[in-house]
């Protein structure tokens, strides 16, 4: 089989390696908020079990984007997608660990009952969710490479942290209200920090994704940069 066709091969099997490292991602959020949302300490140490199979995953994807550097020396467009996808992986694995946080927390909140009914508990949820909206269109941005959507991504990490001050306030003043609540509350702020975290990583994914396709570096660039 020709060299070059053998290549390509290797670059289409590292597509395929982000997108199921993202989906064991996506999966980690949304079992990250399934366990909070029920107060489910079984799916949280699931959570916090499989973190190992992400890490595990990056690693393998490292070895072969540093295997296919030294043996075929890209140029142009494949070495800005290489150097991305070792870009890419560390953030999605930043995603899990953050993950796994957020479970040990919500293990600690074993006494809270969850409802709709309480502000901060219902805006948590959102911001969780959106949260893995963002990853979903991250990873089909990678897998179309529509540049577009990008910026989609980059618009919705500013929603999340307004919504990360909201939620902030309001637990601040469930806080104050209720001394007894004190110490739940400091959990449920470092909930909404790794959330906030989570996204900040998204967009440094879809960021990596812009640079692969376009060869500009915006990364921690404003969407208005991004739109020049």
């Amino acid at each position: 089989m020709p060299s070059r066709i053998v290549y390509e091969e290797q670059l289409q099997g590292l597509n395929k390696r982000i997108i199921e490292m993202g989906h064991a991602a996506e999966e980690m959020i949304s079992d990250t908020l399934n366990s909070l949302i029920h107060g489910d300490h079984t799916l949280a140490q699931k959570v916090i079990d499989s973190d190992d199979k992400v890490d595990l995953i990056q690693l393998e994807i490292e070895k072969e984007c540093a295997i296919l550097i030294a043996h075929q020396q890209p140029i142009a467009r494949d070495l800005r997608f290489i150097l991305s996808v070792v870009k890419i992986v560390t953030d999605i694995e930043r995603i899990a660990d953050q993950c796994c946080d957020i479970c040990k927390y919500s293990i600690k909140l074993k006494e809270d009952k969850w409802s709709e009914e309480v502000n901060y508990q219902r805006h948590i949820e959102k911001m969780a969710v959106a949260a893995k909206e963002m990853l979903t269109g991250a990873l089909n941005t990678f897998a179309t490479k529509n540049i577009e959507d990008i910026k989609d991504i980059c618009k919705a990490d500013d929603k999340i942290d307004e919504a990360f001050w909201k939620v902030w306030k309001e637990i601040r003043d469930e806080m104050v209200a209720d001394k007894e609540f004190i110490r739940s509350g400091l959990h449920y702020i470092m909930i909404i920090k790794y959330l906030e975290r989570i996204a900040d990583h998204i967009t440094n994914i879809a960021e990596w994704i812009y640079y692969s396709l376009t060869g500009e570096y915006v990364i921690h660039a404003s969407i208005k940069e991004i739109e020049k």
